[in-house]
């Protein structure tokens, strides 16, 4: 029987190394219970994963999205599980989601050349799977200027592009326009999924109680569940989250976070997440009777 779940992924269809039918043929060899293709700001790759996840009877296929949202000083993003990708709210925030991006990217590369680096946005959309088309290719983001000023040699490696520049903070960092959490989990409801926060770490909250307060607002708005696994978070950190999903009433969920090497370190169903974790509800809504 099988044991563990992923259910945080991404694939070509926004910042990841491999195609929606890639990331379920590794989930399969992987044999996970269940893996959800999350990727951000776009269900576009769902529908060829969905039909690769129809080859392997014994994997389950989670159909969901990963949503940016306003919050400061971190970074807020809210995983929707169990979605229908054709939803109307959901659709509309997603091109709006992407728009911004459109508008964020030129920006950036403006920045970058008043600084005098050698880039330009062909180089960006240079690096983009040549795949990407067949989902719209519309998700071209930080990940990929990164790798476009690395190909360049403006940079050794794509984790000094968002140290040195565009990363938070960073000398050529511009913001984009995000949506408020509600109206993020308002969409996610709308679209029949459920809403988790995702990597709670990456909030970069000051304390557990400002942590808390904050989960505790996302929960007044909707929130569903937490990401209490995740590649980043520590046993401590894991026991943290878990404690807090526990106080809040939130459902406890999890995944690696997997781009392939985009993120050289991660791999797919690591952590192992235990479908028990899940606990019944949401067992029972996105995995149904296993």
């Amino acid at each position: 029987m099988r044991r563990f779940v992923d259910l945080h992924t991404h694939s070509t269809a926004s910042d990841g190394a491999f195609p929606p039918a890639e990331v379920i043929r590794l989930a399969e060899a992987q044999q996970l219970a269940a893996v959800a293709l999350t990727d951000h700001d776009t269900a576009a790759g769902l529908a060829e994963a969905r039909v690769a996840a129809g080859e392997f009877p014994q994997l389950c296929f989670v159909p969901g999205i990963e949503l940016s949202a306003k919050f400061s000083p971190g970074t807020l993003h809210i995983i929707g599980l169990g979605i229908n990708d054709q939803a109307p709210a959901l659709r509309r925030l997603t091109r709006q989601l992407v728009d911004a991006r459109n508008d964020r990217n030129p920006r950036i590369i403006a920045r970058l050349q008043e600084m005098g680096l050698a880039i330009e946005m062909d180089d960006v959309l240079a690096v983009v799977s040549p795949g990407a088309g067949r989902w719209g290719g519309e998700i071209v983001g930080r990940v990929h200027i990164a790798e476009a000023l690395r190909q360049k040699g403006q940079v050794r490696t794509t984790q000094e592009a968002f140290d040195r520049y565009i990363g938070n903070g960073g000398l050529a960092y511009v913001d984009k326009e995000r949506l408020g959490p509600a109206e993020v989990i308002s969409a996610i409801h709308e679209a029949g999924g459920l809403a988790a926060l995702a990597h709670p770490m990456q909030l970069q909250c000051d304390n557990s109680a400002q942590l808390e307060r904050v989960a505790g607002d996302l929960k007044a708005a909707g929130l569903d569940g937490i990401e209490v696994y995740h590649s980043d978070h520590s046993h401590t950190k894991t026991r943290l989250y878990m404690d807090l999903a526990k106080r809040l009433k939130l459902e406890v969920g999890g995944g690696s976070d997997f781009h392939g090497h985009v993120k050289p370190n991660v791999r797919l169903g690591r952590p192992s997440v235990p479908i028990s974790a899940l606990g019944k509800t949401v067992s029972q809504r996105l995995l149904g009777s296993r």
